[in-house]
């Protein structure tokens, strides 16, 4: 994996934890495609730098702190990065917490494509590996 693909990865994560939404901009490329899981609150595709951010920024009010974690490594996948992640959504009392796999796929020194999984094994067989 290029260090410059890993930083991209990991600038988007610190950006979403610190709530910086222009940080978080400036990592998508403005042709950006998001596809969420199956089952996921709002069913996308998000297309577009403006539609990706208007759906995150609903993510980001509708709870009063959320956080992403990384569960193991990142996996290297040439110009893909596979991501294990925990979403953690707390407000008022209430917390939720989900798990899923994205896959980033960084071209120019910008995610230009994600694709999120609930499985994990089903997002390394998309990315042609296995667990």
């Amino acid at each position: 994996m290029s260090q410059e693909t890993l930083k991209v990865v990991e600038a988007m994560g610190d950006a979403w934890n610190a709530a910086d939404r222009d940080a978080l901009r400036e990592v998508y490329d403005p042709d950006v495609v998001i596809r969420v899981p199956e089952g996921w609150p709002e069913p996308g595709p998000f297309m577009g730098l403006e539609a990706v951010m208007r759906q995150w920024e609903r993510t980001r009010d509708a709870w009063e702190e959320d956080t992403f974690e990384l569960v193991g490594d990142l996996i290297d996948v040439g110009n893909r990065v596979a991501v294990r992640l925990i979403w953690t959504g707390k407000s008022r009392g209430t917390q939720t917490q989900l798990e899923f796999t994205a896959i980033y796929t960084v071209r120019r020194g910008k995610v230009s494509y994600q694709e999120s999984f609930w499985d994990h094994a089903e997002a390394l067989e998309a990315v042609g590996l296995s667990e």
